[in-house]
C-alpha cells in the first residue's frame, strides 16, 4: 500500500494521558510522508483540532515539527510538554478533554454516511464518534488490502 489508514485509535493515550494525541501524531507523520489513505484530514478540525484547542498548539507549528523530526511517539510527547499550555496539560484539563471527546456523538448527516457505508442500521441507535470513527478506519484498511490483491 502507498498510503496508509491511521489505524490508532482516538480512544488511545500516551504517557500524558491525553486521547487522540497518539493518532494525531500517526496522522501528521504519515501526511508528511506522503502516505496518509485519502480522505483523512489532519491538524485542523475535527477531533486533531479540537486536541491541539485544548493543548493551545499551533496546527501548522505542530505539523512542521513532526515534519522535519520525524519523531517517535515519546519524542513527539516531550515536544508538546515543552510546547503545550501547561494549563492545557494538567490533569484536571486533561481529564475534561478526554470527557469531551471520548463521549461525543458523530452529528448527521456523516454518522447516517457512516452508518451506510459500514452496512449498518440508520435507527436511533446513539453511535459514539470515537467508535464509529474507528469502524470506518478498519472498513478502509480492509478495502485498501482487497484491493491491493
Amino acid at each position: 500500500m502507498e498510503s496508509h489508514v491511521p489505524l490508532i485509535s482516538t480512544r488511545a493515550t500516551g504517557p500524558l494521558g491525553i486521547a487522540h494525541l497518539p493518532r494525531l501524531w500517526l496522522k501528521m507523520l504519515l501526511a508528511a510522508k506522503g502516505k496518509l489513505a485519502e480522505g483523512y484530514r489532519y491538524g485542523k478540525g475535527g477531533f486533531d483540532g479540537a486536541v491541539l484547542d485544548a493543548l493551545a498548539l499551533d496546527a501548522d507549528d505542530t505539523l512542521a515539527y513532526v515534519a522535519e523530526n520525524e519523531p517517535t511517539y515519546l519524542a513527539f510527547e516531550a515536544w508538546v510538554r515543552e510546547n503545550a499550555s501547561q494549563e492545557g496539560l494538567q490533569p484536571e484539563a486533561i481529564a475534561r478533554f478526554n470527557e469531551r471527546i471520548l463521549t461525543f456523538a458523530k452529528p448527521e448527516p456523516a454518522r447516517s454516511e457512516t452508518l451506510e457505508l459500514l452496512g449498518l442500521p440508520t435507527d436511533d441507535t446513539v453511535w459514539l464518534g470515537t467508535d464509529l470513527n474507528a469502524l470506518e478506519d478498519w472498513h478502509g484498511f480492509h478495502q485498501a488490502l482487497v484491493d491491493d490483491t
